[in-house]
């Protein structure tokens, strides 16, 4: 929804109208070029332009959205990790938090996290602590190419196998890891909402193996939304990929934004990302 469409009126001032950054599709595939370096941006080739758009604050939503149909929900959850630059207490701790939310939040059989991402806006300290920083280009991180084949890469090869040969889906467990999220928040799109066509897949070129990705288009029928002031003890599910085709959410775009209502000295952003295969079988 553009800041111009005359359903404006029917939100209330709960809501944010902020640019996102969606592809320009020009019937080539495109590519982004992963940096070695994590506190330098990657090279994407092709054109981008920011859209204002309307996004929802899930906060004040009468209709919470639901993993499984909006391709996302929030979760109260505290964590025993003290600091989430420690490797050893995100492996050792955190990864079985998670596994433990997701097996009982979703039923799933099985759940494995495989790595986790940890984000800074701060370019000094991500400098320091040598992490990469937020993604405002509009995205979901697996495609249909790309899922199945990101469970061959991880697994031996019959537990691949046995994955594949039922339900799985990928899970992404996102969440602040300083102060209070205002300043690059998350923007997710309501899966009901996104066309086939809004997902453009894109080759994601690393220094050993190439990725695939979908990039987003802009769609009027998008709707967005977010959850402001997101604490350490919340996370926000992502379904990024589910191998089901019978309606329910299969893939959930996402990228950063920039609140316009929030001023430019507040805390910068700093959160991690816990990437899982959930398998149903």
């Amino acid at each position: 929804m553009r800041i111009d469409d005359p359903k404006l009126k029917q939100h209330s001032s709960a809501n944010v109208f902020a640019n996102l950054t969606f592809f320009l599709p020009n019937g080539e595939k495109p590519k982004v070029l992963m940096s070695d370096d994590y506190t330098q941006g990657n090279n994407r080739t092709g054109e981008f332009r920011d859209e204002q758009v309307l996004i929802r604050n899930c906060r004040m939503a009468e209709t919470v959205p639901r993993l499984e149909i909006e391709g996302f929900e929030l979760q109260q959850h505290s964590s025993n990790v003290q600091d989430y630059y420690d490797e050893i207490q995100i492996t050792d701790c955190h990864y079985s938090e998670i596994v433990h939310l997701l097996k009982t939040k979703t039923g799933a059989a099985s759940v494995y996290v495989f790595d986790h991402t940890v984000r800074v806006q701060d370019t000094n300290k991500r400098q320091v602590k040598d992490t990469r920083g937020p993604v405002n280009i509009l995205h979901n991180d697996y495609t249909e190419k790309s899922g199945p084949q990101r469970i061959t890469d991880l697994l031996d090869p019959e537990e691949a196998k046995r994955i594949l040969s039922g339900r799985f889906a990928l899970v992404n467990v996102w969440r602040s890891i300083g102060p209070n999220v205002q300043r690059l928040p998350l923007a997710v799109a309501d899966a009901k909402t996104m066309s086939e066509t809004d997902f453009v897949a894109t080759d994601m070129v690393y220094s050993d193996r190439i990725g695939e990705i979908y990039q987003i288009a802009w769609n009027a029928q998008q709707s967005w939304n977010y959850f402001p002031n997101m604490t350490r003890d919340e996370v926000l599910l992502l379904k990024c990929f589910d191998s089901a085709h019978d309606g329910r959410a299969r893939y959930t775009a996402h990228g950063a934004f920039e609140d316009p209502s929030v001023p430019s000295d507040t805390a910068p952003r700093e959160s991690i990302e816990v990437r899982t295969v959930l398998s149903f079988n």
